[in-house]
């Protein structure tokens, strides 16, 4: 989002930002189209319309989308490559769900300004539908989790951070993931805080504690 944004160069490799309403009901197979094993789509294959659901930050609505059946994936699996839908302001997860740019920029918003946990915003976001009117329900938690954290892959994400002993890129870099972090039903036997010392842990001695 245009907030986000530190200067000119963030322009050169984000583009510029597209918010166009009223979002397509018929969303149109474009040049980036490919399938989620990354293959691209195959121009000689036939185009078919699907339906899918458009979500967006006041509303959901079904419509259609156009995908090319995958020549790289098994025909069993029926996996089909999609439009990407970036021109018109929209992440396609697998085309079945797509949600707009709108959408996840507010949570990025949110997220950035008040820390807000995935299932905060959600119930948020689904009582904003119910007092718009929207046609359809908003998606459940895990299914946005999986979304956003499915954008977040595709960004191009920088930032200026640097260490005057380490530089840029520290041998070890300790982060506060509570607000994003894993569900508790997730944790596995060997999942392990940052600050967890095993018996294969390297020892810096020259490491001072905090005054």
């Amino acid at each position: 989002p245009p907030w986000a944004r530190t200067g000119p160069e963030d322009d050169d490799v984000a583009g510029k930002y597209a918010h166009v309403r009223p979002l397509p009901t018929l969303l149109q197979l474009d040049t980036a189209a490919r399938c989620r094993c990354g293959a691209d789509a195959d121009p000689s294959a036939p185009v078919d319309e699907i339906d899918c659901t458009v979500f967006d930050h006041d509303g959901a609505f079904p419509a259609r989308i156009q995908v090319r059946r995958c020549a790289e994936c098994p025909r069993k699996s029926r996996m089909a490559a999609g439009p990407d839908l970036g021109g018109v302001g929209l992440f396609n997860l697998n085309n079945s769900t797509v949600l707009s740019h709108a959408l996840l920029n507010k949570y990025d918003t949110q997220l950035s300004a008040g820390e807000t946990p995935f299932h905060a915003f959600c119930a948020s976001v689904d009582r904003e539908y119910e007092m718009y009117g929207s046609q359809l329900p908003f998606l459940h938690p895990d299914r946005f989790r999986t979304a956003w954290f499915s954008f977040m892959a595709v960004q191009e994400c920088r930032d200026g951070y640097t260490c005057k002993t380490c530089g840029t890129v520290p041998e070890v870099v300790v982060v506060d993931g509570v607000t994003v972090g894993y569900p508790k039903r997730k944790k596995t036997g060997t999942l392990r805080p940052p600050t967890h010392i095993c018996k294969n842990a390297p020892v810096r001695r020259d490491v001072k504690p905090a005054k």
